[in-house]
C-alpha cells in the first residue's frame, strides 16, 4: 500500500510539472537516432547479404536457424553505450572468434551507442535485438524474452529463475547447441 502512495505521488509531480525527463535503457533508443544513423538499420534477410557498415534487426528464429548450420558460434549480446573500463572493443571478440573458429554474432541490446559500434565494426555486420517481435519497446522485457529464448528457456522465464550456469553475455554454441555461457573471454 505504502509503495503504491508513492509511486502515485512520484507520478503527479512528474506528470504536473513542466520538467521533461527522459531516461534512456528503458526503450530501445531509436528515437534518439538522427536519419543517417536510422538509415543504417535493416530488417535482415539473410546472413549471406548482411553488409558491413549495417545493423540488422534480429529475431531469434533467424538467429537459430544460422546457429544450427556453424560448427561453431559465439552470440555476444551487449551494450553498445558501454562507457565503462570493463567494456572491450568489438574488435577483440572478432579476433577471439577468428582464432578459435568460431562465427561471431555481436548483437546490441538497443540502438543507444549505434554511431560508435558501427565505426569498430569496419570487418563484420552488427545485429540488435528486433523488439517488435516480443511486441514490447521495453529493453528490460524484450532482452530477457530474447535471452531465455536463446538458451532455449521459456520466453517469459524470470531472471531470478534462470540457472546460475546460464548467466552471462557469450553464448557458445555447437551446431545449434549451446555449450557454455561466460561472461567475458
Amino acid at each position: 500500500m505504502k509503495n503504491t502512495k508513492l509511486f502515485a505521488l512520484l507520478a503527479l509531480l512528474l506528470f504536473s510539472s513542466c520538467a521533461v525527463i527522459e531516461i534512456n535503457g528503458l526503450g530501445n533508443d531509436y528515437k534518439d537516432l538522427d536519419e543517417s544513423h536510422k538509415a543504417l538499420v535493416r530488417p535482415l534477410e539473410s546472413f549471406e547479404e548482411a553488409q558491413l557498415e549495417l545493423v540488422y534487426k534480429l529475431t531469434i528464429p533467424q538467429l537459430k536457424e544460422a546457429l544450427e548450420q556453424q560448427p561453431k558460434a559465439i552470440v555476444r549480446v551487449f551494450n553498445a553505450a558501454c562507457k565503462d573500463n570493463k567494456c572491450k572493443p568489438l574488435s577483440t571478440f572478432q579476433q577471439y572468434a577468428q582464432e578459435n573458429g568460431y562465427v561471431l554474432y555481436q548483437v546490441m541490446i538497443s540502438y543507444a551507442g549505434l554511431e560508435d559500434a558501427v565505426a569498430q565494426a569496419k570487418d563484420f555486420p552488427l545485429f540488435v535485438i528486433d523488439n517488435e517481435y516480443y511486441k514490447t519497446s521495453l529493453q528490460p522485457l524484450y532482452l530477457r524474452y530474447f535471452t531465455n529464448e536463446l538458451l532455449g528457456l521459456p520466453r517469459k522465464t524470470k531472471d531470478r529463475d534462470v540457472p546460475e550456469e546460464f548467466i552471462g553475455h557469450l553464448y557458445f554454441f555447437e551446431y545449434g547447441q549451446l555449450t557454455k555461457v561466460m561472461d567475458d573471454l
